[in-house]
């Protein structure tokens, strides 16, 4: 893997900024937004709920088509992907209240949002095998440095401005997205041109899902232990303004908290190729299984601003580590053909534990408060990570 920023790293940052600066404006301050238009956290939990369903279920069905059709570029699906997102982001800047027609759009934009980063990460590994100069851990690094900048813009200007600000922010966003995607596309389509080879090795055909399952059983059930983790981690991710709120802070801590997490990401993630080798890449994956329990209790039990600012550097050898290495562990353990099936299900895992971390988070911080709620969450990720550890001990069966 490269190490310096190339054209290629570049126009990847493009792709992956923009994604993450698009996550941040629906999830990140889908409560800021969905409160703003009348919404309670019930409520917005559901609408969470809903809409990280539908991005799990579109994401690996995706995938699937892609790894049966390799002749299909990304960039068109893409594409078509962001146009929607344009629509319905547009309906929710003119018509900002709660009604029918405002959960129906922020449901669609966030299940259409959704898929976009399993795609991406898609592309990595096409990029990768076709040996393309890219710095993945150098573009995944700057997708946090993105979310860090809009999340600090966005809560200064909703504080000023109000909550109606984040969808135009939102087509901001996909505008930028558009234009990374269609260099990225010239890139891999310059790279594959160079390794006819390569690239016709690809074209072998894909597993169903239900093969998928049964010949990447410890691959599967790791990712079921991701649910579990990704309930906790999505607990305080989709209602960050609840843990701000309960110890006296509002938007703009709030924006502040955000990027300040964002920014203990960035390290991990330019230098994770420079971690011990002494260590393998699913060891350092189960310690950040670790690290998820450890950060959700210190959330939970954290009393004052500071202290949950302090916390928030347990973002580091958790998510940071694992998301920076999962991809490059998928591609190690799955076979070629069934790549992007694998990248989306890997993606999917986490939207499904953000779904149930809206229902069971939206209902809990109404009915019992901030710090049961965050216990509970770290009661889920502890049960997850047992599973996920235990699962990457497993020894794969050969047909």
């Amino acid at each position: 893997m490269k190490r310096k920023i190339t054209p290629v790293t570049f126009h990847y940052i493009l792709i992956t900024g923009g994604f993450w600066m698009a996550f941040c404006v629906v999830t990140a301050y889908a409560a800021v937004f969905l409160h703003g238009a009348g919404y309670d956290d019930e409520k917005i939990g559901i609408i969470l709920a809903l809409g990280n369903v539908g991005g799990a279920l579109l994401g690996p069905a995706l995938g699937a088509w892609i790894d049966r059709n390799r002749k299909i570029r990304h960039a068109w699906v893409i594409y078509t992907l962001l146009g929607i997102q344009l629509v319905l982001l547009a309906e929710l800047w003119l018509n900002p209240r709660e009604s029918l027609i405002t959960s129906a759009c922020y449901i669609l934009y966030l299940a259409f949002m959704m898929p976009v980063n399993a795609l991406n990460l898609d592309l990595c590994v096409r990029l990768e095998h076709a040996r393309a100069p890219l710095n993945f851990g150098l573009s995944r690094s700057m997708g946090s440095f993105a979310f860090m900048i809009l999340s600090t813009l966005l809560g200064i200007l909703t504080e000023n401005l109000g909550y109606r600000i984040l969808p135009l922010a939102g087509i901001g966003v996909i505008l930028l997205q558009g234009f990374g995607n269609r260099m990225v596309d010239r890139d891999l389509q310059d790279a594959e041109s160079r390794i006819p080879a390569e690239t016709a090795a690809v074209q072998e055909r894909s597993s169903s899902l239900t093969a998928f399952v049964r010949d990447n059983r410890a691959f599967c059930l790791m990712l079921f232990g991701t649910i579990l983790i990704y309930i906790a981690h999505n607990t305080d991710g989709n209602f960050l303004i609840n843990l701000v709120e309960n110890v006296g802070g509002g938007p703009a801590v709030m924006g502040y908290l955000a990027a300040f997490t964002a920014i203990t990401e960035i390290p991990v993630m330019i230098f994770a190729y420079k971690l011990p080798k002494r260590w393998s890449r699913v060891q350092y994956i189960r310690l950040s299984f670790v690290f998820f329990v450890l950060k959700t209790l210190a959330y939970a039990l954290a009393p004052n601003i500071p202290l949950l600012f302090a916390s928030r550097m347990l973002q580091a050898p958790s998510y940071a580590l694992y998301t920076v290495l999962i991809v490059g562990y998928a591609d190690e353990v799955v076979a070629r053909k069934d790549s992007a099936k694998a990248q989306s299900l890997a993606f999917s895992m986490t939207t499904i534990g953000s779904v149930l971390a809206s229902l069971i988070g939206g209902s809990m911080f109404k009915n019992a408060g901030v710090q049961p709620t965050m216990l509970t969450a770290t009661g889920f990720a502890l049960a997850g990570a047992a599973v996920a550890i235990g699962a990457t001990f497993m020894k794969k069966k050969h047909s």
